[in-house]
Formats: C-alpha cells, structure tokens, sequence
C-alpha cells in the first residue's frame, strides 16, 4: 500500500496540471487514474488560449512545448451560423487550437512523468474512499489500496470523490449532453477555423466542425436538458447527429463524400450553472468533478486545469499550516468561484433565457455582428 501527502485521482488536464503545478514543493505525490495512457476522452477537442496562459504561468519551457505539440491545428476565428442564415466570423487573438483528446491528453501526462517525481498509477479505477483520522483511504477495483493526507478529485464528471467523500450527485438541475464523431472528407472544412451551428428546431443546443489536422474534424452535437421539467424528454443526441449529416438542407451537403472514422460517442458536460462544495476536510474536486465547465460555451479544458493549478495552491497552503479541515480547504472554493463565479453566473442567466425563448439567439447573432461587440468578443 502506497502512503503519498497527496493522492490526485484522475490523470486528464485537471489532473495533470495539479501534479506539473506541486513540483519541487517536497510533497508525496501519486496520480492515479482508472485506464491507461494513450486513452481517448471524447470531447470537442478545442484547446482555449487560457489553458496555454496557464502552462505560461507554471513554466516556459512547458508553454513552449505545449504550443508546439499541435501546431498544425491552430485555430484563429470562430464562425457561428444562426437558425435564420446569418453568421458571425470572430478572429481571435489569443493563440489556441484542436487537438484529440487521446493524444494532448497524453502529452500532458507524459509531461508529468518526464517532468515531476509524482508517482504514477494506472488502470487504478477507484471504488471507495472514506476519511479516517488523518487519513483519506482510497480503495481501487483490482484490491490495491492508498492512503493520503490529502485527496484532490479529478475523476470526471461521475466523480466517485465527490459522491463519497462531498456526499453529492452529480446531477444538476440544468445539464448537457452531447455526442462527437471524427469524420474525413468533409467539404468546405476550414483548417483554421471551428464552426458553429445552430440550427432550427435543435435549440438549446448547437451543432459543431472542428479541424484537428490530416484532413480529420470532430463533428458534434450537444443540447441542453432541463431536470425539472418532466414534459423536456431528452433528444436522441445520435440520431440527431445522424440527421443532420444526412438530411440538413444546410448541412448535408457537405457530408456527401465524407467518411465516419468511428463510432458515435456520447457524453455529459457538467456546466457550471450553480455553485456546489468543490473542498472539504482533507479532500478539493478540480474540473469535471466540481462542475466547472463554461456554461454558454461548453469548454472545459482550460477551467480544469486553471482547478488543478488552484488546487496544488491549496494543497501548499494545506501542508504549511497543517490544517486541513473544512473551513480552511473553503479558501480553494472561494479562489475557484473568484476566478470564475461572475462569469458563470452571467453565462447561466443567458443559458436560461435560451433555454425559455430558444428564437433569441437570431436577436444574439443580430448584436454580436456589430464591429465593437465582435473586438470585446476577440
């Protein structure tokens, strides 16, 4: 049985940036997760520029060879196509672009192993976990087991740490669901630019073209759901996908030649709508697992690794003073939401009027084309 300071469940961007951010702190370290490197994370795969300010932030070197990883999918504009024909191209300054998930995020991961003295566990899928004294006791399914002074979940959106250790689902009342596919083939596919489309009778939601080199994009659908309405049955998000590549009169045309690499693959998005408890006595939740996806926008790979550096911060704090209760780790809740909270909030208000009056959002297109709307959106 491994005895670590810190045990960091879940090895994504979360994850990853937690270990890369508590190097050369004098600190135990194991990173954990439940499969093993090179695996897939189905995901939009759009990198924002502020997942790259904050590997700037935590090391040059790192930033560097971060950018460079993908450079030949380099995103620099953004364009959104309105149910009612009328679109808006933003061009964006700050650098990003996409990548597969199977493989940034094993670049992240292995950047941890190269870089840090954490210790690295795989195909470790955590089954229980409780706190005892000093202890948090982390149970995984193959009979192993570690103990940790300090437990931080990045396990996802189906986090077993929060559900054990904060006691919460991780249902909220508004949520996301979206499916992605990876096709080749697909005509006027911009190597530079992600498209956004939404499209008539398929709203809230929004369907997307995203390039990740070699003539390969990720093609998405994704649809907000109300939990409180029992009359809101959730759409069939495959099939959804399924009809627009084929029937759309907008659409399907360009998917005539096109070629379906995979399957078609479902998954949740647990967007920020709501505060929740992201930290408690010995335990912080980064990411997925605390529900820190853009509400508008349905990014999260930036906010999760922004959690995982907040977190190693806390953990810092956690190991200097030796104080590790609930009422101390609440720091890392109150930096998270000071990052993020106003933001989020603004975003889920404009979510909501959305979700009730779906037509707004030709109004939204109408405002956003204005040339000064576009250089704040830039």
């Amino acid at each position: 049985m491994y005895d670590v300071s810190v045990a960091i469940i879940g090895a994504g961007p979360a994850g990853t940036a937690c270990a890369l951010a508590l190097k050369k702190h004098g600190l135990r370290v194991a990173l954990i997760d439940q499969a093993s490197f090179p695996r897939d994370k189905i995901c939009g795969d759009a990198i924002p520029g502020q997942a790259f300010k904050l590997m700037a932030k935590m090391n040059a070197g790192w930033a560097e060879a971060m950018r460079v990883f993908a450079d030949e999918s380099v995103i620099r504009s953004s364009t959104g196509f309105a149910p009612n024909g009328r679109l808006i191209t933003m061009h964006w300054k700050t650098f990003s672009y996409n990548s597969k998930r199977l493989d940034f995020d094993h670049f992240l991961f292995r950047l941890v192993r190269s870089e840090t003295d954490a210790i690295i566990l795989e195909n470790k899928r955590l089954e229980k976990i409780f706190k005892e004294g000093e202890k948090i006791f982390c149970h995984f399914q193959d009979g192993s087991a570690i103990t940790a002074e300090l437990v931080i979940g990045c396990d996802g959106a189906y986090s077993v740490v929060s559900r054990q250790l904060a006691d919460q689902s991780p249902a909220l009342p508004l949520s996301c669901a979206a499916v992605r596919a990876y096709y080749t083939g697909v005509k006027g596919a911009e190597k530079n630019m992600n498209e956004f489309h939404f499209l008539k009778g398929l709203m809230p939601g929004y369907f997307w073209i995203f390039p990740v080199g070699d003539n390969v994009v990720n093609v998405g659908f994704g649809m907000l759901h109300n939990r409180k309405k029992k009359i809101d049955k959730k759409l069939n998000l495959r099939q959804a996908l399924k009809s627009i590549v084929e029937d759309s009169p907008e659409l399907a045309p360009r998917f005539e030649a096109a070629q379906l690499m995979d399957k078609i693959k479902g998954f949740s998005l647990p967007i920020g709508t709501e505060k929740r408890k992201i930290s408690g006595e010995r335990f912080l939740l980064c990411g997925d697992a605390a529900s820190l996806i853009d509400p508008l926008w349905g990014h999260g790979i930036d906010t999760a690794m922004w959690s995982g550096y907040l977190a190693a911060q806390q953990a810092m704090h956690c190991f200097q003073t030796g104080n590790f209760t609930a009422a101390f780790t609440r720091q890392y809740d109150k930096a998270v939401y000071q990052k993020y909270g106003k933001d989020f909030k603004r975003r889920t208000r404009l979510l909501q009027l959305l979700y009730r009056h779906p037509a707004l959002i030709n109004t939204f297109f109408k405002v956003g084309s204005h040339p000064l709307v576009q250089k704040w959106w830039s």
